[in-house]
Parts: C-alpha cells; structure tokens; sequence
C-alpha cells in the first residue's frame, strides 16, 4: 500500500526534474549539415558567375553588412556598401572570363555559422593582358534571417600568375 501512495510523488518528482527550468539554456537544435553546405555551395556558384558578369553590386549582395575583405593587391575593405565600391573598382579594370571556386574543406558549426577553404582559378584581362591566377582562399560564412548563406570574411590570395603571350 505504502509503494502506491509514493508512486504519485515519485513521478511528480521525475516531471519536475525533468522540466527545463525558467531561464535554462534551450538545447541546441541539431545541425542540419547537408542543408548547410547546399546552401554554401549555392552562394560559392553564384559568386562565380556575378564576378564574370562583373556584377559588384550581385558581388556584394553576397556579404553581410559587416563583412570584411582582405584580398591580395586590394585594400582591406569592410562593410558591404565599400565592398561594393571595391569590386567597382576592380571589374573597371578587369573583365574576368573564367571564375572557377573549388573547396576543400567545407566546416558547419552550427545551422548559421560555418566557413570554407580551398582554391581558385581565374582568368581575367587587364589593359589588353590576359593572365590566369591560381591562388587560395578562406571564407567565414552566416545564414541570413532570409535564409541565404552570406559570406562574413573572405581572404584569398594568389599562388602563382601565368601571363598569356
């Protein structure tokens, strides 16, 4: 008899240990890391074609509004709005042909932090110079309350330039 009169307390107890406690952290929710790297990719494929249709402001519609730039040859550039002058003044004087992103590393820290390195290859002209560039580059990257992944940071810089005659 006394066992039935305790089972009602015992499991009130094992409820209330069990409950979250006001102002306890939430879980975290569980990374969705195929999602995320769909939608990395999805930024990187769109960042090829708008810098070879030479498309500052597509380029920087990519970034979020803090984002910083540190590109070999260009100054150190944050925020959007000077990443876009940037890549104005760029493509003014280079028309890129070939624009080819390809990673190595694709890390998701959460659903919307994650970050990326590999390599690059580009082929551009320049006063009537065509030069291809392999080079490297790192990139830190948010999903947006819209839902589109944005690049926070972006480093990249040249391994070797080949100038065609």
């Amino acid at each position: 008899m006394r066992l039935f009169l305790m089972l009602p307390f015992a499991a009130a107890a094992l409820t209330a240990a069990c409950t979250p406690k006001a102002g306890a952290p939430a879980a975290a929710a569980a990374v969705d890391t195929a999602a995320a790297k769909t939608g990395i990719d999805s930024t990187r494929t769109r960042y090829a074609a708008l810098q070879v249709a030479g498309d500052a402001t597509g380029i920087a519609g990519l970034f979020d509004e803090q984002a910083g730039v540190d590109i070999y040859g260009m100054p150190r550039t944050q925020g959007r709005a000077n990443i876009e002058a940037a890549m104005k003044n760029l493509y003014g004087m280079r028309k890129y042909s070939v624009t080819e992103i390809m990673p190595l590393e694709t890390n998701v820290r959460t659903n919307q932090d994650g970050s990326e390195i590999g390599t690059y290859h580009d082929m551009y002209e320049e006063k009537g110079v065509k030069t291809h560039e392999w080079g490297r580059f790192l990139v830190g990257l948010v999903k947006s309350t819209d839902g589109v992944w944005r690049l926070s940071y972006l480093m990249a810089f040249p391994d070797s330039l080949k100038v065609e005659k």
